[in-house]
């Protein structure tokens, strides 16, 4: 079994929490696991990044190009970026929300252009405001639990939403502890019946 996941964000958005979560539930599961960072200046939100490679087969940290199962994007831009290490019939899970670059330049920032080419280049998507659905939990800074809970109820990720949650229950801070269960439940309501989906599912 081998499974890779490449999440890709900005400084601040729970980039490395996201994969420590997946470590955590696959060690649980009795799984090998292995992990890596690319963190950069995270702290002036740039781009952030973080693989997470599953299984008795993996060899080495990082997951070469076009060899990812799943890229789970917390910020358009950042997964438009790292869809090269996208498999042929990997999965995305993106976050709709964009966070707009701080530096002024020539170049716009078209987050629905850059969704359209995400949609155009991956069949199995699942493109949501996770951002917005957080904070109709309680808390913006629940998107990426959201994610992982997304993720998990579509089946593309290798453990169910239970599994999932008892994972969040023991990492999550209590006081932080029913915010982060109204947005895992609200993002599994969103993907309810959705099962290996064949094409971009827009909400």
């Amino acid at each position: 079994m081998k499974f890779d996941i490449l999440i890709a964000g900005v400084g601040g958005q729970g980039v490395v929490l996201a994969s420590r979560l997946l470590a955590t539930a696959a060690m649980d599961a009795g799984l090998h696991v292995t992990t890596a960072e690319t963190i950069g200046m995270a702290q002036r939100e740039g781009s952030v990044t973080s693989h997470v490679r599953i299984g008795d087969e993996v060899c080495g940290s990082l997951i070469p190009s076009g060899n990812a199962d799943l890229v789970i994007g917390l910020e358009p831009a950042e997964a438009a970026r790292n869809i090269h290490f996208l498999g042929m019939n990997g999965s995305i899970v993106v976050n709709e929300h964009a966070v707009m670059p701080s530096v002024n330049g020539s170049v716009k920032y078209d987050p629905d252009q850059v969704l359209e080419f995400l949609k155009s280049n991956c069949q199995d998507i699942i493109s949501i405001d996770f951002t917005q659905l957080a904070k109709q939990a309680g808390t913006y800074r629940a998107a990426n639990v959201a994610m992982l809970a997304a993720a998990s109820g579509a089946d593309l990720i290798p453990f169910p939403p239970g599994d999932m949650w008892n994972v969040l229950e023991k990492m999550v801070p209590e006081k932080y502890r029913d915010v982060n269960r109204r947005a895992f439940d609200m993002a599994l309501e969103k993907v309810s019946g959705i099962k290996n989906p064949e094409q971009a599912i827009d909400i």
